[in-house]
This record gives C-alpha cells, sequence and structure tokens, in this order.
C-alpha cells in the first residue's frame, strides 16, 4: 500500500483501515510510542488543519486542529476542538496490554468528509517520520530537531537547552 493510495481516500472512512496498516507495515509498535512522537504527530496534524483551512475549496470545521495531547493506562490521546466542539478523539492509540493485546489506532469517529484528511494525511507523514527518526526529536521551544542524551534531557550536540524543554513540555501536559 503506497501514501499516495491511502491519501486519495482520506476523506472516506476506509482510510482509517488503510492507515492502521500503513503503521503496521512501517513496523511501529505501541511499545515505539512516547511524550515527543506525540507532540510530533500533533504537529504534523495541525500543520496540514492550517493548509486545508487556507483552501476555501474545503468546507472544513473552523479552528479545527489538535488541542492537547493525554497519555492514560488505556492509551495516548491526541484531544481535538474545533469552532464549536472541545475535547473530541482526534487520533487515540489504545494500549494492547489493556486491549487483547491487540494494538488499536482510533481516528476522529465524529469527522467525516474533509475534515479527516488532516488527520489521516498527517498520520501517514508521522508513520513515515517515525520509521526514519533516529534519537531525534522536534523541539517547539527551541523550534529544531534534537538529540536526546542516555538521561532523556534536553540536548542538542553543542550543550543543553537553556529552556529544559522537556519538563516544561511535560507541564503543559
Amino acid at each position: 500500500m503506497e501514501t499516495k493510495q491511502i491519501i486519495e481516500v482520506a476523506h472516506e472512512n476506509k482510510s482509517s483501515g488503510m492507515a492502521r496498516e500503513y503503521f503496521t507495515k512501517k513496523g511501529l509498535s505501541f511499545e515505539d510510542l512516547g511524550d515527543t512522537d506525540m507532540w510530533k504527530l500533533q504537529d504534523f496534524i495541525n500543520h496540514e488543519c492550517k493548509v486545508l483551512l487556507a483552501d476555501k475549496s474545503y468546507s472544513m470545521i473552523k479552528d479545527l486542529k489538535v488541542s492537547r495531547v493525554k497519555q492514560d493506562k488505556y492509551g495516548w490521546h491526541l484531544i481535538t476542538s474545533g469552532s464549536y466542539f472541545k475535547l473530541r478523539e482526534g487520533i487515540s492509540f489504545w494500549n494492547p496490554k489493556t486491549n487483547d493485546d491487540s494494538i488499536t489506532i482510533g481516528f476522529c469517529g465524529w469527522a467525516s468528509g474533509c475534515n479527516r484528511i488532516p488527520f489521516i494525511v498527517g498520520f501517514i507523514k508521522w508513520c513515515d517520520w517515525m520509521a526514519n527518526k533516529e534519537d531525534s526529536w522536534y523541539c517547539k521551544q527551541c523550534e529544531k530537531e534534537m538529540s536526546t542524551d542516555e538521561k532523556g534531557v534536553c540536548f542538542d550536540g553543542e550543550g543543553y537547552c537553556s529552556n529544559k524543554c522537556i519538563e516544561d513540555r511535560k507541564s503543559e501536559l
């Protein structure tokens, strides 16, 4: 299955199943997911929302975005808001240990048509990023790719980040 095939049907419900297959095909699993990965997925989706909101040929929900990332014993949840709603599922990764040992990824069940597109397209681009990333992550405060030392402290190869990025970002959750 090619990226282009999924993106072409991103507005259709069948794209959710295709995106799940793509995640698996890329060799990814629930165990691969961490804080910075979820923030990067949030960035990918929000970028795609901005692109489609700027294109007036789409009738999208105004102010659509992933507003927060939440983790609990059941998994990771990207929470979505729009002009007339808050706290809807954007994408959820369900913990296989609390879900019959099988990974389940939920995609914006509330959305139809073009409102699904940024979630599917952002997810596919994020899967490609996840499959190719090394020991690095994107620092929102520094606005650049960062590498992480063995203690999990923000480190860019020249010195520790003066913004204490990881701690600051975690306190936002």
